[in-house]
């Protein structure tokens, strides 16, 4: 099963999302934000990443930035999960290299339809 790097500074989100991937059997890794992503995704084969868009050291702009920078994980599909929904930010997400955005409160039922799609290769 697909193992995912979820990254978000708020424990009850990342409790919440990882939640609701469980339900899907996925396997999950927990970062409080971008710096510490990037040392868990060194250390864990990883699948997907769910990214939130603000958080300290490192916010989710930056991260996908560095991931996509990076050939080892330049390919990995990214998930932006975040409470910014203006067009400027789903933009911004876009630029950096996320393959979703979507805002929260994202319906758990779209959240896995969007990941099985990326982790299928048949979305975005």
């Amino acid at each position: 099963m697909a193992r995912i790097l979820v990254v978000d500074d708020s424990s009850t989100v990342r409790k919440l999302i990882i939640n609701i991937l469980s339900k899907e059997n996925y396997e999950t890794v927990e970062a409080v934000d971008g710096v510490d992503a990037l040392e868990k995704l060194s250390q864990n084969d990883i699948d997907l990443v769910i990214a939130d868009l603000n958080m300290p050291r490192m916010n989710g702009l930056d991260l996908i930035k560095t991931i996509r920078q990076d050939p080892l994980y330049a390919d990995i599909p990214i998930v932006m999960l975040t409470t910014e929904g203006s067009a400027e930010d789903k933009k911004r997400g876009f630029e950096a290299g996320a393959n979703v955005y979507l805002v929260k409160p994202a319906p758990p039922s779209m959240i896995l339809y969007k990941i099985g799609s990326l982790l299928r290769g048949d979305d975005e």
